[in-house]
């Protein structure tokens, strides 16, 4: 007879757990490469949110990938830059609730 008071707890707190790690925001990542497909590391990669022109910004990695984490839903412009390179320019990325974009290399 304990056990059936016992499991409810367990499933109540585990429930509370799930609905705590939802999220409103979303995610963009991608890889960065150069016209003949070679990746690029230490590019500045930045997402410039459309109404308030705040910026969140990272590198690409060794590897040539970048993580935009934890962005509120809005549209984006993506710009990818480097010394000895075009800057890249992507408008109009679009940034729905949960989303996780691939973004242009």
């Amino acid at each position: 007879m304990r056990l059936v008071p016992f499991l409810t707890l367990m499933f109540l707190s585990l429930y509370s757990a799930v609905l705590r790690a939802q999220s409103t925001n979303g995610s963009i990542a991608g890889l960065v490469t150069d016209p003949s497909k070679a990746v690029i590391a230490d590019a500045k990669v930045a997402a410039i949110r459309a109404d308030t022109s705040v910026r969140y910004e990272d590198a690409s990695n060794d590897p040539g990938e970048y993580y935009l984490t934890n962005l509120p839903p809005d549209s984006y412009r993506i710009e990818i830059e480097k010394p000895a390179f075009k800057k890249l320019i992507k408008p109009g990325v679009i940034l729905h609730v949960q989303d996780a974009l691939a973004s242009p290399k």
